[in-house]
C-alpha cells in the first residue's frame, strides 16, 4: 500500500471532512490562479529486476549498481548496521558513482541483497535535488518485504569540499520511492515522505492517515520543510486529495483521519477551528479498538526499568485526550497548546449568557462558619467561577460513572481539593486562623483549572463536550430548561447539574425525539436547545414550539403539509386527576421529587463536592 505515490492517492483511506471543505481550503492557500504542485520527472532512472548489474547515466553523472558474492555479510552498510550473526556467504548490492572530470568512483555497500537477505526490487534515479549542487544527486529505493512494509531510500550527493555522502530517509510504507514534487513559489523540490507514527495509533492500517513530511535537499543534507510557509500549499492540496479520496471510499474508522486532519491543520495555522470540527465527529475509542493509552506514553526507560502497565494502563484514553498529547509528543502542537485545547474554551458557535457576578455552589448568606476558602469564594466572583468550571467537570464525571462511583469519586474529589488548597497555603476549614493570603485567590484559580483539566482526561462524548462548554454557555442552558417548565423556577441556576438537571436534560431529549436520552447535553442538543446566532435563520416552515412542562411527555404530531394515511381506531388514553394524561401526571411528580431532592441535597452539601 503506498502513500509516496503523488498521483494515486493511497488506498483504504478514511477521512472525516466534505470535499467542499478541503477545495475551499486548497483555493485559500493557493489564490488566485495559483498552478498546482507537479511531480519533478527524474533525470533518469532504472530497476535492477533479475539482473547482476545496472548502468544509468545523466547530468554528468554515471551511477552503477552490481551485485557480488561476498563472505563479509556482517559488516556495516548503508542500510545495515554490523551484523554479529550473518550468514556465510550473501550477495551484496554496492552503489558506485562518478561524475565527469572524477579520476575515481565513490563506492557504497549497500546492503546484502535478495528475497532470503530482506531487500528486492531496488530502483535508482538521478535527481537535480539541489540547485546550488554543481552535479544531480542519486536516490536509492529497495522494499523490504512484508504486507505494510517497507521502502527504505537514501540520497547521495557532492557536498562542495567533493565529498560524496549519503542522506537516509528511512523506512516508508507503501511500495516504491517517494516522489519529488515542484511546489509554486517554494525555493527548491520538495521531497515527500509520510509520518509512520500516525499508522495503526487511532485506527487500522487501512483506515490510518499520515501527515505529509516535506524535505529539502541541500548540501548533502535533508532539511524537514514541513513547516515552511512556502510550502503551506502541498499541505492543503493532500487535504484535498485525501477528501476526494475518502467520498470515493466511504467513512469507516472516522480517527484514523481526524488525527491526521488536525494535525494537518495545525500546521497550517488552523488547530482550533480543526480541534471544533473534530470534537463532535470522534468515535469512542472503546468502539473504535484504537488510541493511545498512558501504557503507551510511558516511556522506553521506564518499560526497561521493569515498570510493568497495569491493565487499566492499557486502556485508551478518550480520543480528544489522546490525540492532543500524540501530537504535543509529536511536535504538531506545544504542550501548552494541548493544555488549552483540554480546558475550558469556547465551543464553536456557542451562544452566551451575560457574565457573572459567580457564586459558589453552596448558600453564602451567610458563608460556611470557620471556613476561609468559602468565604473567599462568596466574595471572589472570578475564584467562584474557577470553581463552577471545575464542577462542570465534576459533575459530568459523576453523571458517567453512574451511582455505584459516585462514593468514591467524591472521596478523591476532596482529598484532591484539600491537596490543591494546601498547595496555595489556604486555611484548612476549622483549623486555626482562616486568613487567605496575598496570592491565594490566584493561585486557587489556577488549581481548579489543574484539577478539571485532570479530570477532563476521564471523560468522552458527550460528557467530555459538556465539560468543554464556556461556562455562561453552560448556565444559559441550565436556565432555559427552567424557563420551559422542566426545571422549578427557583432553581439555583449556577451551571452545576446535578440529579434534578440532569432528570430535566432527560425529560427534553425524549420530548424533543433526540437520538440519545442520556441526561448529557452534547454540543449538538445544546444548538437545539438554545440555537447560536448565526444558526438562528428564518425556517421555511413554521417551527414547533419548544416543549414545556405541559408538553414534555407529549407525542409530536406530523406537519399539517403533510399526506397524513388513514386514520386507525386508538384505544383511549388512561386519565388520572382533573383529567391530565397519566403519563403527564407521572412526569410532574417525577420532576418535583428530583428538584426537592435536588434542593435537600445541596443545604446538606454546604462546600463539599
Amino acid at each position: 500500500m503506498s502513500q509516496t505515490c503523488l498521483h494515486a492517492a493511497p488506498t483504504g483511506r478514511r477521512l472525516a471532512v466534505s470535499s467542499l471543505l478541503a477545495l475551499i481550503l486548497l483555493a485559500a492557500a493557493r489564490g488566485p490562479a495559483q498552478a498546482a504542485s507537479t511531480i519533478v520527472p527524474p533525470l533518469a532512472e532504472a530497476g535492477l529486476g533479475d539482473r547482476a548489474r545496472l548502468d544509468l547515466a545523466a547530468g554528468g553523472l554515471a551511477a552503477s549498481v552490481t551485485l557480488k558474492a561476498s563472505t563479509r555479510c556482517g559488516a556495516a552498510m548503508t542500510w545495515q548496521p554490523a551484523d554479529p550473526n550473518p550468514p556465510a556467504t550473501c550477495r551484496i548490492a554496492t552503489l558506485s558513482i562518478r561524475a565527469a572530470g572524477q579520476a575515481r568512483s565513490a563506492t557504497f555497500p549497500l546492503a546484502p541483497y535478495g528475497q532470503d537477505a530482506g531487500f528486492m526490487d531496488l530502483r535508482v534515479s538521478i535527481q537535480r535535488l539541489d540547485a546550488a549542487s554543481a552535479v544531480p544527486q542519486i536516490m536509492v529505493s529497495a522494499y523490504t518485504g512484508g504486507a505494510h512494509c517497507c521502502e527504505v531510500t537514501s540520497i547521495f550527493g557532492r557536498r562542495p569540499d567533493g565529498q560524496w555522502v549519503h542522506a537516509d530517509l528511512g523506512m516508508q510504507d507503501g511500495g516504491g520511492p517517494p516522489a519529488i514534487v515542484a511546489v509554486p513559489g517554494a525555493p527548491a523540490p520538495a521531497i515527500v515522505t509520510y509520518d509512520q507514527a500516525f499508522l495503526y495509533t487511532f485506527a487500522s492500517h487501512a483506515g490510518s492517515y499520515t501527515p505529509v513530511i516535506l524535505y529539502r535537499y541541500h548540501d548533502g543534507a535533508l532539511v524537514d520543510a514541513s513547516d515552511d510557509p512556502a510550502y503551506r500549499p502541498y499541505l492543503v492540496e493532500d487535504l484535498a486529495r485525501q477528501t476526494r479520496q475518502w467520498e470515493a471510499s466511504g467513512r469507516s474508522e472516522p480517527n484514523g483521519y481526524l488525527a491526521y486532519y488536525v494535525a494537518t491543520r495545525a500546521r497550517l495555522g488552523q488547530l482550533s477551528a480543526a480541534w471544533a470540527h473534530m470534537l463532535p465527529r470522534a468515535q469512542n475509542t472503546t468502539r473504535s479498538g484504537f488510541g493511545v493509552s498512558p501504557c503507551s506514553l510511558k516511556s522506553a526507560e521506564e518499560t526497561a526499568n521493569g515498570r510493568d502497565c497495569s491493565k487499566a494502563d492499557r486502556i485508551p484514553l478518550p480520543f480528544p485526550q489522546g490525540l492532543a498529547t500524540f501530537l504535543a509528543r509529536n511536535d504538531y502542537i506545544s504542550a501548552a497548546q494541548a493544555r488549552a485545547l483540554l480546558s475550558d474554551r469556547p465551543a464553536p458557535g456557542a451562544g452566551s449568557a451575560p457574565p457573572g457576578p459567580y457564586h459558589p455552589d453552596f448558600p453564602c448568606d451567610p458563608p460556611p462558619a470557620d471556613n476561609g476558602v468559602a468565604t473567599m469564594l462568596c466574595r471572589d466572583s472570578e475564584a467562584a467561577r474557577h470553581e463552577l468550571m471545575f464542577d462542570q467537570v465534576y459533575y459530568a464525571l459523576r453523571h458517567q460513572v453512574g451511582q455505584d462511583g459516585w462514593k468514591d469519586l467524591r472521596q478523591q474529589v476532596v482529598l484532591d481539593e484539600n491537596t490543591a488548597n494546601r498547595s496555595c497555603g489556604l486555611p484548612i476549614p476549622g483549623e486555626g486562623p482562616q486568613t487567605i493570603p496575598p496570592n491565594g485567590a490566584t493561585c486557587y484559580d489556577d488549581a481548579m483549572d489543574r484539577l478539571a483539566a485532570q479530570y477532563r482526561l476521564r471523560l468522552s462524548g458527550a460528557a467530555l463536550m459538556e465539560s468543554q462548554r464556556p461556562l455562561d454557555r453552560h448556565i444559559a442552558l441550565q436556565k432555559k430548561l427552567v424557563d420551559l417548565g422542566l426545571l422549578p423556577a427557583d432553581t439555583v441556576v449556577d451551571g452545576v447539574y446535578g440529579d434534578a438537571t440532569r432528570a430535566a436534560i432527560t425529560a427534553w431529549q425524549r420530548a424533543s425525539h433526540r437520538p440519545d436520552t442520556d441526561g448529557f447535553l452534547s454540543d449538538d442538543d445544546a444548538a437545539m436547545l438554545i440555537p447560536p446566532p448565526q444558526a438562528a435563520t428564518p425556517p421555511a416552515t413554521p417551527a414547533p414550539p419548544p416543549p414545556t412542562a405541559a408538553t414534555a411527555s407529549m407525542p409530536s404530531q406530523p406537519p399539517a403539509t403533510q399526506p397524513t394515511t388513514p386514520a386507525q381506531p386508538q384505544p383511549q388514553a388512561q386519565r388520572g386527576g382533573a383529567g391530565l394524561p397519566i403519563k403527564l401526571v407521572f412526569a410532574i411528580i417525577l420532576a418535583g421529587l428530583a428538584a426537592l431532592i435536588a434542593i435537600r441535597l445541596r443545604r446538606k452539601r454546604g462546600g463539599n463536592p
